[in-house]
């Protein structure tokens, strides 16, 4: 799919053939990994070493060069050394292959990083041919799914497809959000830009504001190059309704950005993994009206004031919700946000689910936390395991903050982890996810 005068990624994501430029037998080095993990991909389409000496790699026919592999090439893979790469520069050209990959870590000396990103460039604008890196670890595609890297620890099985797709400049810290699958976040692609001598974070952007699978997109960005360019592309996910969440480990220069095309700015790797579940694991919320439900006042407190120094509504119940949940547990008396569900209730676990769904249901509240604070053993298993029920049932976030300072042994932590379901250890990582998954929505049209 190429919108807007986009480049066709599908033959650098999807691609039906691909050359490894350097193949090798040896799994130590870069040549060699990135062979071994397309083949533990399954990889779907052909893949065409290319190297001499060799008549088969890992059972693969081997080829002496570009030009004696009889069929179309998509996407070439080079892992060689730079002296090497002006020669392949002009295979590809006569080959007429749509995309490069440079595995290379050459790129990272000064006196040959000028010249090359100057031919590099001038070849790209010259042949159409688009090139990835140099200085990539390539990309994963967990869509079909394969993985064109040199990464030592590759494991496809362990990825997941879901709806969020990552664009990154430094590999490593792709692959740390990339760990998140373990919270069962899914992701669709995982896509290192490196040093940017020709493809962009904003040209992946643009592309994926289109791609239907792709619902949420991170990027990882070191300072912008060309703040139109990823303006453009920030607006064009913004009118597509996906959150364009950016890490910038570079300079600050993308205030103007934020403002103008509703980028979620964050400061921290972990505010990727806080803010992207609730926008991948509930629908759009009405509004951000914060309604609190604990069986600790010192925590209700607590958090009421964090919500309303975020800028987040913390607001009354309406009459009939206060009669209903009367009528459930008069000892409490009269309800209110946030709800101090006393001892009563804990000892009458049959009455929390009711309470906490009609809770819930008060057309005040947009989005409901419901803090455990400290455990209460079999006590916190039972109203963790209700929670989840009914935050499955309801049209609006229900989401658990998980604060005792020592529970992760603890079994309720576990049905938590275990639900894939959005929740939290700190009331601030909270606190601020909530804040941007409302802003978002609430801003959206004024930023459109």
């Amino acid at each position: 799919m190429a919108e807007n005068n986009s480049p066709d990624f599908s033959y650098l994501l999807f691609p039906r053939s691909v050359a490894l430029m350097g193949a090798s037998t040896d799994t130590n080095t870069i040549e060699g990994r990135v062979l071994i993990n397309l083949q533990k991909s399954r990889f779907k389409g052909k893949i065409y070493p290319v190297c001499s000496g060799y008549n088969e790699i890992f059972g693969i026919q081997v080829y002496s060069d570009l030009m004696s592999i009889p069929e179309q090439i998509d996407t070439v893979i080079i892992t060689e050394a730079p002296g090497s790469v002006l020669t392949l520069l002009n295979e590809c050209e006569e080959k007429k292959v749509k995309f490069i990959i440079l595995l290379t870590g050459f790129f990272e000396l000064p006196q040959v990083q000028r010249e090359l990103r100057k031919t590099l460039r001038s070849f790209s604008d010259r042949t159409g041919i688009r090139i990835l890196s140099p200085n990539s670890n390539g990309l994963f595609n967990m869509v079909q799914p394969f993985g064109i890297t040199s990464s030592i620890y590759y494991e496809p099985t362990r990825l997941q497809n879901g709806k969020i797709s990552l664009i990154t400049v430094d590999g490593g810290l792709g692959r740390t959000i990339l760990d998140s699958v373990d919270h069962g976040i899914g992701f669709n692609y995982l896509i290192d830009t490196g040093n940017e001598v020709d493809l962009e974070v904003a040209d992946f952007i643009k592309y994926l504001a289109y791609d239907s699978s792709t619902h949420v997109i991170f990027a990882i960005v070191e300072g912008i190059k060309d703040q139109q360019k990823f303006r453009n592309a920030a607006e064009a996910a913004n009118r597509a309704g996906k959150p364009l969440i950016v890490l910038n480990i570079g300079q600050p220069e993308m205030g103007v950005v934020n403002h103008q095309a509703g980028v979620i700015s964050v400061t921290d790797l972990d505010e990727f993994m806080y803010i992207g579940w609730l926008f991948i694991a509930h629908g759009i919320p009405a509004g951000n009206r914060i309604g609190i439900f604990s069986y600790s006042a010192g925590i209700n407190t607590y958090l009421a004031n964090k919500c309303r120094l975020a800028g987040l509504d913390v607001p009354a119940l309406n009459n009939k919700t206060k009669s209903l949940l009367y009528e459930l547990a008069p000892e409490l008396g009269i309800a209110s946000n946030p709800i101090h569900i006393t001892p009563p209730i804990i000892r009458n676990l049959g009455v929390f689910r009711e309470y906490l769904e009609t809770f819930a249901n008060d057309p005040n509240l947009d989005v409901i936390l419901v803090p455990f604070s400290y455990k209460l053993g079999n006590y916190s298993e039972i109203m963790v395991r209700q929670t989840l029920e009914v935050a499955k049932r309801m049209n609006k976030p229900i989401i658990p903050l998980w604060t005792s300072l020592s529970g992760e042994m603890e079994v309720s932590y576990e049905i938590l982890l275990d639900s894939r379901l959005p929740f939290y250890r700190t009331a601030d990582s909270c606190i601020l996810a909530v804040k941007h998954f409302t802003n978002y929505y609430m801003n959206r049209n004024d930023t459109i």
